[in-house]
């Protein structure tokens, strides 16, 4: 069942996003009686988010699962991309505190050690 997953991801992707298709997928093998913890090992979907949408499902509400839930797209520091890169290009920071510092340094923009590892492995 994993490659075949993974193909029909990659095609729904292209119409519903990378989170819309997993939604899809996992309401189908909900429907076909799939167990909560047979579709978190095949998909990697949390238990939480697995009974959220289990619940949709019996309630028949599951367009309420693709609604945006308040995600307003880019993060701050995305907004702010091309003048940190452009800054880290010149001088690399040292460490993640450094970039930490930096950032806030240069976009008034604060956040912890851990978002800042994450926004700098997205770019590399």
């Amino acid at each position: 069942m994993g490659n075949g997953i993974e193909i029909i991801l990659k095609m729904l992707e292209r119409h519903f996003g990378k989170r819309g298709s997993k939604i899809i997928v996992c309401l189908i093998l909900m429907a076909f009686e799939f167990k909560n913890i047979e579709i978190h090992e095949k998909l990697g979907i949390s238990q939480g988010t697995l009974r959220r949408y289990r619940a949709a499902l019996d309630a028949r509400k599951t367009n309420s699962l693709f609604e945006n839930n308040g995600y307003r797209g880019k993060s701050e520091l995305e907004k702010h991309n091309t003048k940190i890169l452009e800054a880290f290009d010149k001088a690399p920071p040292k460490n993640l505190r450094d970039a930490q510092e930096r950032i806030k340094n240069l976009t008034g923009v604060t956040r912890s050690l851990h978002r800042i590892g994450v926004y700098l492995k997205k770019r590399t």
